[in-house]
């Protein structure tokens, strides 16, 4: 469907569209279109739990379309890391543009999460990881 509105796409202010999906090589990929504020947070959040469920080391939280970064997200994104750090997972950012990159640096949270410049490269750390703890698995005891 086309639309001549210049957000078309974009949800409603406050609100975020989250999609959970498996890039190759079986690596998760939450992607979150429109606010990640204190509204949006139990839908990312659901998103990486979904995720999660696959059993990945890692999992990509694709935010290029992502249109407001607030506080309140951003603080998720340090609980997540976290949270998916004490789970023996990671959780890597992809995205690039100046929404969520400026928060990032001006809190310095850039220094305490995993961002990267777009999906593709996102996806391919979380593959090493992957290949990483594979070949730990099969190292003999």
């Amino acid at each position: 469907m086309h639309s001549d509105r210049p957000d078309a796409g974009v949800p409603e202010p406050g609100a975020a569209e989250v999609a959970v999906q498996e890039a190759p090589p079986g690596v998760p990929v939450v992607t979150v279109v429109g606010d990640v504020d204190a509204e949006s947070l139990g839908t990312v959040r659901a998103g990486v739990e979904r995720a999660l469920e696959t059993g990945a080391p890692a999992v990509v939280l694709d935010l290029t379309r992502v249109v407001l970064l607030a506080s309140a997200g951003m603080t998720m994104l340090l609980e997540l890391t976290d949270d998916l750090r004490l789970r023996g997972s990671a959780l890597l950012l992809a995205g690039s543009t100046r929404t969520v990159r400026r928060p990032l640096a001006v809190t310095g949270l850039d220094r305490a999460l995993t961002l990267h410049d777009d999906l593709a490269a996102a996806v391919a750390s979380a593959a090493s990881i992957g290949a990483e703890a594979d070949r730990h698995e099969s190292l003999p005891d």
